[in-house]
C-alpha cells in the first residue's frame, strides 16, 4: 500500500471525527475501554469484568478519572446479539435493557458481560448517552435461503429460530476498509474470516452480508477457542438421553470444546501451535482441524457468492498467525487463492493492513486489523447526530467529563 493511499485512509478516518466517543468492548471476562475521536487512542485499556458491581464500578471510574478535563460526547458498547428487534444501533434505555435480558440465553458467554458493562457505565457516568451497537445487525441483509433452517414452521414463527450471524461490527469495518484498498468501490465477491477465540466467516457481495457461518447463536461454524463450531445436533440429543443435563451440555459447549477440547492444552491458538510444534499429537490435530474447517467454509461461502475475488483474514489469529493463514490458503488453490510468502510472513513491512497475495493472483488476499471500535464509534455518531434515530441530546460542543462521575 502506498504512503499516498495510507494518507488518504487517515484523512477518511479523520472525517469521521468531530465527536469524542468512549468505547466499551466486553469479552467473557475482560472489558476493553478505548477512545475514538480526531485520532484513535493508541493504548486501549483492559480491566477485569468483576462480579462485584462495586469493584467493576471503581475500575471504570478510575479510567474515566484518568480522562479528567477531556470532552466526551457519548459511550458506545458492543452487544453481540440483537435478535430480530435490534437491527440498528439504539440508545440504551431501561426498556432496551429489559429486552436484551430476555435474549441472554442465546449468547450467554457474551450477553451477561455486556449487560453487566452497560449497568456499570450507567451507574458511573449517568449523564452520558450510551449507544448500543449490535454484532447481528450487519447480517440483516441475509436472504431468506441463508437465514432459514429446514425445521418445522412453528419453530420459526413461534420460537424465532433462524440464523442471525455474528462478528458484524468487524465485517462492517472490513466492507468499508476494502473500498479504499480496492478502488473504486471494493471487490465484488469477498469472503472474510474473523479468527480469534471466537471465529466465523462471512460472504460479502458488494459489501453486504449474504451468508455467514455462525447461526442463531455463536456456537455454530468454525472451530473456536472453547466452542465446537459445526456439530451434528443428534449428538446433543444422544447425550441428553444418556442423562447429561442441559446445564452441563451448555457449559461443555461454551467452555470445554474447540481448540481446548481437542488439544487438551489451551484455548489460546498460540499455546496450541507451540505445543503442536513440540510433537503433541492432540495439539497438532487441533491446528489441522481448525485450519481445515476454515478453508472448507471459505469454499462454501464462495459458492454463495458465485465465485471469489477477495479473501480477508482478521482477528487475533487471522492478523498474527502467518502459519495458520498458509494452512488455510494452501487448501484453496483450486479457487485461485495464492500467497506471497514474504508478504504473508511480514518481512520488513509491519503494517497490519496489507495484501499478502502476489500481484498477479486471481484472488486478492488481505490481512486487515479488526476494528470493531471504528464501527461502534460510527454508530454512536449517527445516533447522537440524529442521522440514525431521533435523539434530543448529544449535539453541540460535547460535555466536559467530570473528574468524578459519581459523587
Amino acid at each position: 500500500m502506498s504512503e499516498e493511499k495510507d494518507q488518504g485512509f487517515s484523512e477518511r478516518l479523520a472525517r469521521q471525527g468531530g465527536m469524542m466517543i468512549l468505547i466499551a468492548n466486553p469479552g467473557s471476562s475482560t472489558l476493553k475501554l478505548s477512545v475514538h475521536g480526531e485520532s484513535r487512542d493508541p493504548s486501549p485499556h483492559t480491566i477485569e469484568l468483576h462480579d462485584d458491581p462495586a469493584v467493576l464500578d471503581r475500575s471504570i471510574r478510575d479510567w474515566l478519572d484518568s480522562r479528567e478535563g477531556h470532552r466526551a460526547d457519548g459511550f458506545g458498547i458492543r452487544i453481540v446479539h440483537g435478535g430480530d428487534r435490534f437491527v440498528d444501533p439504539v440508545l440504551a434505555t431501561q426498556t432496551v435493557m429489559d429486552d436484551l435480558r430476555k435474549m441472554s440465553d442465546l449468547a450467554p458467554l457474551h450477553m451477561e458481560p455486556a449487560l453487566k458493562t452497560l449497568e456499570a457505565i450507567r451507574r458511573t457516568a449517568p449523564g452520558l448517552p450510551v449507544v448500543l451497537s449490535f454484532d447481528t445487525a450487519f447480517h440483516r441483509t441475509l436472504p431468506e435461503r441463508a437465514r432459514r433452517y429446514a425445521v418445522p414452521p412453528e419453530w420459526v414463527e413461534k420460537e424465532g429460530v433462524r440464523k442471525f450471524g455474528f462478528h458484524g461490527l468487524s465485517y462492517d469495518y472490513i466492507a468499508w476498509r476494502l473500498q479504499s484498498l480496492v478502488p473504486p468501490a471494493g471487490p465484488r465477491r469477498t469472503v472474510a474470516l474473523h479468527l480469534g477465540n471466537g471465529a466465523s466467516g462471512a460472504a460479502l457481495l458488494n459489501g453486504q452480508s449474504i451468508e455467514t457461518t455462525m447461526g442463531m447463536t455463536p456456537l455454530d461454524g468454525l472451530v473456536m477457542g472453547t466452542r465446537p463450531g459445526n456439530l451434528d445436533p443428534g449428538v446433543l440429543l444422544a447425550l441428553l438421553r444418556k442423562g447429561l443435563s442441559p446445564e452441563k451440555l451448555e457449559s461443555d459447549l461454551n467452555h470445554r470444546s474447540g481448540l481446548l477440547g481437542i488439544s487438551g492444552v489451551s484455548s489460546d491458538y498460540r499455546d496450541v501451535e507451540r505445543s503442536a510444534e513440540t510433537g503433541n499429537r492432540r495439539a497438532a490435530l487441533a491446528v489441522e482441524l481448525a485450519s481445515y474447517r476454515a478453508a472448507q467454509n471459505v469454499g462454501s461461502l464462495s459458492v454463495s457468492l458465485g465465485g471469489l475475488d477477495c479473501l480477508v483474514f482478521t482477528g487475533g489469529i487471522g492478523e498474527h498467525s502467518a502459519s495458520f493463514r498458509r494452512l488455510v490458503c494452501d487448501r484453496l488453490d483450486f479457487l485461485g487463492v495464492r500467497l506471497d510468502s514474504d508478504r504473508n510472513d511480514g518481512g520488513s513491512d509491519e503494517k497490519i493492513d496489507r495484501r499478502i497475495s502476489p500481484d498477479d493472483s486471481p484472488v486478492t488476499v488481505w490481512v486487515l486489523e479488526a476494528r470493531e471500535d471504528w464501527t461502534i464509534a460510527r454508530d454512536v455518531r449517527r445516533v447522537l447526530s440524529g442521522k440514525n434515530l431521533p435523539f434530543s441530546g448529544g449535539k453541540g460542543e460535547g460535555k466536559a467529563f467530570p473528574a468524578s462521575p459519581i459523587e
